[in-house]
């Protein structure tokens, strides 16, 4: 009677401890499942991510690059005065017609890609040969104003032929009206000055018989009008 009250007080406490035991083995084998769920699940949120930004890099790196006037070095060379360059000798713009001076106006200029509308100071000349057998050589007018420009500081921006798409792409119209006599299929110089107060596009056109400088200085519109004063709007 005694072995078997013995067996029964030993198979109580034995049984909390059996309990325990399977309790921790069962924690044990869910825990790892856990954890591989969710790693599972962060991998196609790493995925989408990546090619969300895809797209938008690229586009910022194909974006087409412009003429960029900060890599122009700054000139310190005294210009004069406006238009700062003359005309060519044994040349001369015999009509009024042939020279236009505006205090402000838009000039296009090429800059071997595409048109670059200018706002400012502008003076439009074409010079005429005084003597047809004393011409001179385009090839000469060009080498002249490039060597006089640079030495002023300047660097040239484009030498070529206008392309009409250039002169498409901003409306026939518009340039006629502010190209300076410079027609597609011209050929052209585009040159610029920069100093620290001023910013002087010159455009050459050369030809034996005649040719055309165009010179436009940035500048702003000066305001020329304005309101009228109430004791004037009485007198009227």
């Amino acid at each position: 009677m005694k072995h078997t009250f013995r067996y029964l007080l030993s198979a109580a406490l034995l049984a909390p401890l059996l309990s325990g035991c399977g309790s921790k083995d069962q924690s044990a084998t869910e825990e790892p499942i856990d954890v591989a769920a969710e790693t599972t699940t962060e991998v196609p949120a790493a995925t989408e991510t990546v090619a969300e930004t895809t797209p938008a890099e690229t586009g910022t790196a194909s974006a087409a690059a412009t003429f960029d006037l900060s890599k122009v070095p700054v000139s310190t060379a005294n210009l004069g005065r406006f238009p700062y360059v003359s005309g060519p000798k044994g040349y001369k713009f015999p009509n009024p017609s042939d020279s236009a001076y505006y205090e402000f106006d838009r000039s296009y200029v090429y800059d071997g890609k595409q048109l670059i509308p200018v706002e400012g100071k502008v003076l439009r000349r074409q010079y005429r040969v005084i003597d047809e057998a004393k011409k001179t050589s385009e090839l000469m007018q060009q080498r002249n104003y490039e060597t006089l420009i640079k030495n002023l500081g300047g660097v040239q921006v484009s030498s070529g032929e206008l392309p009409s798409e250039a002169v498409e792409k901003v409306g026939r119209d518009a340039y006629n009206k502010n190209g300076g006599g410079i027609s597609s299929g011209d050929q052209v110089d585009t040159y610029v000055i920069r100093q620290k107060d001023k910013e002087v596009w010159i455009q050459l056109h050369p030809g034996e018989t005649y040719m055309n400088i165009n010179v436009t200085e940035r500048a702003a519109m000066p305001q020329q009008v304005s309101t009228i004063p109430a004791d004037e709007l009485k007198k009227n």
